[in-house]
Order: structure tokens, then C-alpha cells, then sequence
């Protein structure tokens, strides 16, 4: 009677034990993290925030400025190879010239085949007329012909400037004028849209219209005419 008594006991020891074990909630979570993990719904939200931040310039890419400030110090140094990297690999660049009446545009897809109109030099000749680009967030100032005696640039202030709206170039139809091909026009009206900013720098009365895809900053437009000069 004893031995059968002491037995029950040991069984009902063994069956506390037990569940006291599956209850303790120590025991499930002592060994995983304090953070859930992430849920189907969770991961689909994080992706699609990336896939946001990385196609809308200045989130998580570098800045317009800064990424000018790159492109300017690269021409200064004829950094080719950092200059490339600006170049749309699709798109391609667009750089147009004023060599008569007319305004000439070429499409370049690599900087050190191009030849520019004038004593067929290199685009990085373009770095002596523009020695220095500090860059001012504010509208162009206004241009009169009639203002460029005497060495001044005819703008009614000078400077570097940069405007986060290419709308103005986007209207001029410059391209209409220069005998371009139907592709080449549809390639032109293609690059269009991409543009987000335009920088202005009056000495040298040069035009530089930037866009971004792709998670980067591209050069899509090159002006290089000189007003009044036609």
C-alpha cells in the first residue's frame, strides 16, 4: 500500500513538472528576440518605401548640389571616367551649339568622341570658360543683348545659378530649328521629361539641364551658345 502510494505521488510530481515547464513563458521566448518577426505585409511596405526614396531625387541619394559639385570639380580635372558616369547610358547627351543662324545638337554617348563646332576641341575645353560655379539656389536672372558692352555678361546679375524647374527650356523647341532626323526628334522629346533642374552660368552664358533616373543625376542637356552671337 505504500509502495502504490509513494508511486501516484512520483506520476503526479512528474505530470506538475511538466506542465508547470509548458506554461512558463520563459521558455518560448528566452531564446528568440524581443522584436516579431517581420510579416509578408511588413517586408512588401519596406520594399516598396525603398523603391519610393530611390526614384525621388534628394531622399536617399545625394543632392542635386552635391552631385554638381562633383560633376564641376571632375570637368575641372578632365576626370573623364567620373564625367562618363553622369552620362545616361540610354538617353545619351544632347549638346548643342550656335555655329551660324542656326543651333546645331548632337548626341553624344561618349564624352571623348565628341568634338565640339569650334576648332573641333574636346568637351573638356569647355572648363576654361567656366573656371569657377558656385552655385545659387534662386531663378535666372534676365538677359538683354543690349547689356553686353564692356565686358559684362548682359544678365542683370552674375553668378552660377540653379533652378529646380526646367520647364523654360523645356518650351524653347530650340530642337525644332535644328535639323534633326524623326528619331532624333523622338529621341529629343523622350529626354524631356527626365529633366528636373537647370544651372546657368552667366560669364560664359552656358546652360547645363540635369535629370534623374535611375537613382542618379544625369547630364541630358549641354548648351553651349553664346547669346547675341548669331
Amino acid at each position: 500500500m505504500t509502495k502504490h502510494l509513494l508511486y501516484h505521488l512520483l506520476l503526479l510530481c512528474c505530470v506538475v513538472a511538466y506542465i508547470s515547464a509548458c506554461n512558463n513563458p520563459d521558455s518560448s521566448t528566452r531564446k528568440g528576440s524581443a522584436t516579431p518577426p517581420a510579416t509578408p505585409d511588413s517586408l512588401e511596405a519596406l520594399q516598396e518605401e525603398h523603391q519610393r526614396k530611390s526614384n525621388t531625387p534628394g531622399t536617399d541619394t545625394m543632392s542635386f548640389a552635391t552631385a554638381f559639385s562633383h560633376f564641376f570639380d571632375a570637368l575641372q580635372a578632365s576626370d573623364t571616367l567620373t564625367l562618363q558616369h553622369y552620362i545616361d547610358p540610354e538617353n545619351g547627351l544632347w549638346v548643342i551649339e550656335q555655329p551660324g543662324a542656326m543651333p546645331k545638337m548632337t548626341h553624344v554617348q561618349d564624352l571623348k568622341t565628341f568634338r565640339r563646332e569650334y576648332q573641333q576641341r574636346s568637351f573638356f575645353t569647355i572648363k576654361t570658360e567656366l573656371p569657377t560655379c558656385e552655385l545659387q539656389q534662386e531663378p535666372f536672372p534676365n538677359f538683354d543683348c543690349a547689356a553686353m558692352d564692356q565686358g559684362r555678361s548682359g544678365y542683370t546679375k552674375d553668378g552660377c545659378f540653379a533652378s529646380p524647374d526646367a520647364t523654360a527650356f523645356q518650351k524653347t523647341n530650340i530642337w525644332d530649328h535644328a535639323s534633326l532626323t524623326g528619331t532624333e526628334l523622338r529621341q529629343v522629346h523622350a529626354t524631356l521629361p527626365l529633366l528636373h533642374h537647370s544651372v546657368l552660368h552667366t560669364q560664359s552664358s552656358f546652360r547645363f539641364h540635369f535629370g534623374f533616373s535611375k537613382g542618379r543625376w544625369h547630364l541630358y542637356f549641354a548648351d553651349l551658345r553664346i547669346p547675341c552671337s548669331a
